[in-house]
């Protein structure tokens, strides 16, 4: 089984090619994904409101875009709303949807603890190529790291945890495969990659053994 968190930018841009991206996704194995907000996130910053609320807007917007593709793959009909819902979808055997879970949480972080409660490997699936040696908007002699450890990896986005603007991986996702030693890497999300290059591209992160 592998768990995918794949960016809402990713389901977006291939709206009109949808069916390519979800068969990209293997078919010899079960897939569980997550999907996140995208560019559905602008109704998060337009509000005036506290970021739990922005955070339910954001939510919502996961699971338009979970329905959409569950849809594309022929997954288990429901979008899970809890982890108990999520293990039932699971037990089926059919690849399974998601978006959000609770407020404060990335689509990163659920994807983790996804991961974690399946004892998953996790594929982060972005628009971008991997993890950078810095933020390549501001440094274009930035490059695409082949690897990174967990702890460099927590010294990169400790403190960063606004509604809407998520870094690539975000801290409570990396605690999270820190303490499992959960087998992790984020890699641009094309189909091409989903399907055969997930095990190459982008950057791996090394977390160790865990402690379950």
């Amino acid at each position: 089984m592998k768990v995918y968190a794949v960016s809402g930018s990713i389901v977006r841009s291939n709206l009109e090619s949808i069916q390519e991206l979800a068969e990209a996704f293997p078919e010899d194995e079960q897939n569980v994904v997550i999907t996140g907000a995208g560019g559905l996130n602008r109704y998060q910053k337009a509000l005036e409101a506290n970021n739990g609320q922005k955070d339910l807007v954001g939510i919502k917007a996961t699971r338009l875009h979970a329905k959409t593709l569950a849809v594309a793959m022929d997954a288990y009909p429901t979008v899970p709303e809890s982890l108990e819902s999520l293990q039932e979808a699971v037990a089926t055997g059919k690849d399974v949807v998601m978006g959000g879970l609770v407020p404060g949480y990335s689509t990163d972080a659920v994807a983790a603890t996804v991961a974690e409660l399946l004892e998953a490997e996790m594929y982060i699936a972005t628009n971008v190529e991997g993890i950078y040696t810095a933020d390549p908007e501001e440094n274009p002699e930035a490059e695409v790291l082949d690897e990174i450890t967990i702890e460099e990896l927590l010294e990169k986005v400790s403190g960063e945890n606004t509604p809407g603007t998520y870094s690539i991986v975000d801290e409570s996702a990396a605690r999270i495969i820190e303490r499992s030693g959960i087998e992790a890497r984020v890699f641009h999300g094309t189909p091409e990659n989903i399907s055969e290059n997930r095990d190459e591209a982008g950057t791996r992160i090394l977390a160790g053994s865990g402690s379950s």
